[in-house]
C-alpha cells in the first residue's frame, strides 16, 4: 500500500470553515431521510454539510473527515471483488484512492447522496484494475467481460441446484453459447503466470513442462515433402495411390480399373512407395531442420 489510510477520524475540527451559507444550502440541498421518503437513504445532516464545504473550500482537513467516514463501505466494496490470487491490499489501495476521487468531485448540489454517486465510480475502478493489471496476459476484452460473470452464475447455481452446475446451464443462465463459456474459462489461466520452479500439479517434482512433442509439427513436415516428392512419380503410380489412400478403393478394384491382376497392382504400389520414400528422404536431406516422419 502506497498511503495508511486513517481507522479512526483523524485530529482537528473540521467545522472550523464553515459558514451560515454553507449550513443553509446543507438543509437545502440534503436529501430526506427515510422517514420522509422511503425509496432514499437517509443522510446525517453533519456528514451532509462537511460534503458542502469540500465542495466549495477542498479544505484537507475536511476531506479527511470524509475518508474516514467512508472507509469501512469503500473497503467492503474491494472485499467483495476480491478473488484468489489478487493481493487485497491492492484492492483496498484502489477502492481508496477511487473514494478520494470521489470526494473531490462529488457535487451536493444535485441532492443526491454520496453513496450513490461513489458505488459505481468504486466498483468501475476496481473492475478495471481486474481488467488491466490483474491479468498476465491479455485476452480478448469480450472474453474478459464474461469471466466474471461466468464465474458469479456459477457460484448463484450451485447454491440454488446443491451441486456443481453443467457448462450448459451456465451458459443457458447467460445467454452465450457453450464455446464463449468455455472460451472465458480458459481466460482465467492467463490471471497469474506460474513460476517454472513451482511443483508440477499432482506431484512434488520442481519445474513444469515447458514444451511438449506435438506430432502436427511433423505431420505438418510430412506433408510439405510429400507434395514435394509426388510429382517424381509417373501419372499411374499417383493415382493407385490416390484410389487406394484417399479413396478408399481396394486393390481388387484398381486392378479391375486397369485390366489386371490384383498382385500387379500390389507391385505397381510397392515400387511407387519406395521410389516415394526415397525422394522425401532427398527432400529432407538437403532441409537439415525438418525431420522425416512420413509413411504411406
Amino acid at each position: 500500500m502506497t498511503h495508511q489510510w486513517p481507522t479512526h477520524r483523524p485530529p482537528g475540527d473540521p467545522f472550523a470553515a464553515v459558514r451560515d451559507e454553507d449550513r443553509r444550502r446543507a438543509d437545502e440541498t440534503r436529501p430526506p431521510a427515510r422517514a420522509r421518503d422511503a425509496t432514499r437513504p437517509a443522510v446525517d445532516a453533519d456528514v451532509w454539510l462537511l460534503h458542502v464545504v469540500l465542495h466549495r473550500t477542498g479544505d484537507a482537513d475536511v476531506l479527511a473527515h470524509l475518508v474516514a467516514e467512508y472507509q469501512g463501505y469503500a473497503l467492503s466494496l474491494a472485499r467483495r471483488l476480491h478473488r484468489e490470487r489478487e493481493p487485497l491490499d491492492d484492492l483496498r489501495q484502489v477502492a481508496m484512492e477511487s473514494l478520494v476521487t470521489s470526494l473531490q468531485r462529488f457535487d451536493p448540489g444535485f441532492g443526491v447522496p454520496f453513496m450513490g454517486f461513489a458505488t459505481p465510480t468504486i466498483l468501475g475502478a476496481l473492475k478495471r484494475h481486474y481488467r488491466d493489471q490483474g491479468w498476465s496476459l491479455r485476452v480478448p476484452r469480450a472474453v474478459h467481460d464474461l469471466a466474471l460473470p461466468a464465474r458469479e452464475a456459477a457460484d448463484r447455481l450451485t447454491s440454488e441446484l446443491g451441486r456443481p452446475p453443467t457448462t450448459a446451464e451456465v451458459a443457458e443462465a447467460l445467454g452465450i453459447s457453450e464455446d464463449d463459456l468455455l472460451l472465458a474459462r480458459s481466460a482465467q489461466q492467463a490471471r497469474s503466470l506460474v513460476s517454472l520452479d513451482a511443483p508440477r500439479p499432482g506431484g512434488d517434482q520442481p519445474g513444469i513442462e515447458v514444451s511438449v512433442d506435438d506430432s502436427g509439427y511433423g505431420l505438418a513436415e510430412d506433408r510439405v515433402a510429400l507434395a514435394r516428392a509426388l510429382p517424381s512419380l509417373s501419372v499411374r503410380d499417383r493415382t493407385i495411390l490416390r484410389l487406394s489412400f484417399f479413396e478408399g478403393e481396394s486393390q481388387k478394384t484398381i486392378a479391375g480399373r486397369y485390366g489386371v491382376s490384383q498382385m500387379q497392382v500390389s507391385r505397381w504400389m510397392t515400387s511407387a512407395l519406395r521410389r516415394l520414400r526415397s525422394r522425401m528422404a532427398v527432400t529432407e536431406d538437403l532441409e537439415p531442420s525438418t525431420s522425416t516422419r512420413a509413411t504411406a
